[in-house]
């Protein structure tokens, strides 16, 4: 009886337990305002050049935070944030902003880009795709890049983030610096469903909740408090295993 007692309990205590698979954190404002959960964060002042095209040598599959971003990416509704300086770069110059990675398997490149030239790259190996959006907070550009066209841009071209080597690739407007690298979620891709699903949910309410006030008078006038019984059963089941321990 003890045995079954102690089974009992763990499984209590392991069904109480939520263990959160992303645990990434940061005390950027911008980011802390708009996720609805931070999958992924590399934060550090790149390039230190000032170089147009740089190569990042911590965010690679090699380090931590490479194997974190391959797995944030693939989140349904995930999306890559870059945080930048805010200079706005002229497309006619060729610059502007452009984020990724390079696999070193197949040494493929894959950019997302903001406000570049349309011409294709000169290389075979390149390949871009634009970046979702951009948001100017004070000295601060956040470029918004989706995840899953980015993965997707990948698989096209035969590489696959969860098993390929890749080192993040850094192409800042000239002059400008990179801060750090999230993967976020946000939660808009739900609002509009969680919206319809709420307003269903009214309307049902609203057409039952007479017969709801109804049921419960009829009920109360003619059942007894099934709330307190249930509140005491868990003592009494308690009580009833102690007193069965001890007799064995």
């Amino acid at each position: 009886m003890k045995k079954f007692v102690s089974i009992a309990l763990a499984i209590v205590m392991m069904l109480s337990v939520s263990v959160c698979a992303f645990a990434a954190e940061t005390d950027d404002e911008y980011i802390n305002s708009t996720a609805s959960e931070i999958l992924s964060v590399y934060e550090h002042l790149f390039p230190m050049d000032n170089g147009w095209w740089s190569t990042d040598s911590e965010l690679t599959t090699d380090y931590d935070y490479g194997t974190e971003f391959a797995a944030a990416v693939v989140v349904d509704g995930a999306k890559i944030v870059v945080k930048a300086d805010a200079i706005a770069g002229s497309s006619e110059d060729g610059y502007g902003y452009q984020y990724g990675i390079q696999t070193t398997d197949s040494w493929q490149t894959y950019l997302a880009h903001f406000n570049y030239p349309d011409e294709e790259p000169a290389s075979d190996t390149i390949y871009l795709m634009a970046a979702e959006d951009v948001v100017i907070e004070g000295d601060y550009a956040y470029i918004i890049i989706d995840a899953a066209e980015f993965v997707a841009l990948m698989a096209e071209h035969g590489d696959d983030i969860s098993t390929c080597s890749f080192q993040w690739v850094d192409g800042a407007c000239s002059g400008a610096k990179t801060y750090g690298v999230y993967v976020i979620t946000t939660g808009s891709s739900s609002d509009d469903s969680s919206a319809e699903a709420d307003t269903t949910s009214e309307e049902a309410s609203s057409e039952t909740s007479e017969a709801s006030e109804s049921s419960e008078s009829t009920e109360s006038a003619s059942s007894p408090d099934t709330g307190v019984a249930l509140a005491l059963l868990p003592m009494a089941i308690a009580g009833i295993a102690v007193v069965s321990s001890k007799r064995k």
